[in-house]
């Protein structure tokens, strides 16, 4: 009993660190968002775990809910409507922050500028795109758009990204084989748009997969926010942890879009003392549990000995 209530104590105050979206409480999240605050709202670092590095990013962008798509910029996106409504058809809605779904005309989604995106990302998101099996397309969190290139113009599909580049050398005898693919690839050549002239579009819960890559430029700890393996939903040992920290709304009774958010990431290695205390909770943990068991298989054994001894003093009536 003592335990359980420690359990719960520390529990209690785990969630007192946590900030609150209410949104969260009056819409719901969806089913699939299954990530967490890692760490202390209030600026200190995860117990137990020593900081290898920390480093903190601001991003500038726009968020506009569905109903926005019909209306002209800045107000809405539509140049981009029919391209938009398509994108997001094909895939599962991931959410908003904190895996909001305000539902309906109401869902959002953030725009940001393409050349605004840290280069790691754009990387990440042109890699999954070149992945053209059916599989991964409903992974495409990200859309790509070229913007109008005149008044009036519209956008209906999204940019497809240069093929990847690879210098291969080529054995003799197959130059003239070389040259006949070169000629075939440069019928198949993609257009290629400059970075400022185009924008990306996705639902806010779509930055959780990835969140490391967006603040890794000047980390100081590259190698380990570029490994996305080593990216986590809480802290282990030898982990990167990240969250969106903050994020503005925009002044839609202005008709502004407008928001930032800013997201921290960290490399983290336990401590000796925070193992030693991970392991005695795990270990109230599992006595708890067993606790727990053993309770219940000593009631279950009292019912069928209370049933048992019931039929029996009837077969004796």
């Amino acid at each position: 009993m003592r335990a359980s209530l420690l359990l719960t104590t520390f529990a209690l105050s785990q969630l007192s660190h946590a900030a609150i979206n209410w949104d969260i409480y009056e819409y719901g999240v969806v089913p699939t968002f299954q990530w967490s605050r890692p760490f202390p709202d209030d600026g200190s670092d995860p117990g137990g775990f020593h900081i290898n590095c920390r480093h903190s990013a601001a991003f500038q962008a726009k968020l506009y809910k569905l109903k926005d798509l019909p209306d002209a910029p800045p107000a809405g996106l539509a140049p981009w409507h029919s391209a938009i409504e398509h994108f997001l058809r094909q895939r599962e809605y991931v959410g908003s922050w904190d895996g909001v779904d305000h539902k309906g005309e109401d869902r959002e989604v953030v725009v940001m500028e393409w050349v605004d995106v840290p280069v790691t990302v754009r990387e990440w998101i042109e890699e999954q795109q070149r992945d053209e099996r059916p599989t991964n397309e409903a992974r495409w969190l990200f859309a790509v758009f070229q913007k109008p290139q005149g008044d009036g113009d519209k956008v209906y599909g999204t940019v497809r990204p240069q093929p990847q580049v690879t210098a291969e050398p080529v054995a003799a005898g197959q130059e003239q084989e070389q040259e006949r693919g070169d000629k075939q690839g440069e019928a198949e050549k993609v257009p290629e748009v400059a970075d400022k002239d185009k924008i990306v579009v996705f639902p806010a819960g779509a930055i959780y997969e990835i969140m490391p890559l967006w603040v890794s430029k000047g980390s100081g700890c590259e190698r380990d926010f570029n490994n996305l393996a080593r990216y986590k939903a809480q802290a282990v040992d030898h982990s990167v942890l990240a969250w969106p920290v903050d994020h503005t709304k925009p002044n839609r009774d202005l008709g502004k879009r407008d928001i930032t958010f800013t997201i921290d990431a960290m490399s983290v290695t336990e401590t000796e003392e925070g193992k030693r205390a991970r392991l005695m909770w795990e270990k109230m943990h599992r006595t708890v549990k067993r606790n727990e068991r053993r309770h219940q298989r000593e009631e279950r054994e009292k019912t069928k000995k209370e049933m048992q001894g019931g039929y029996q003093a009837r077969d004796e009536l």
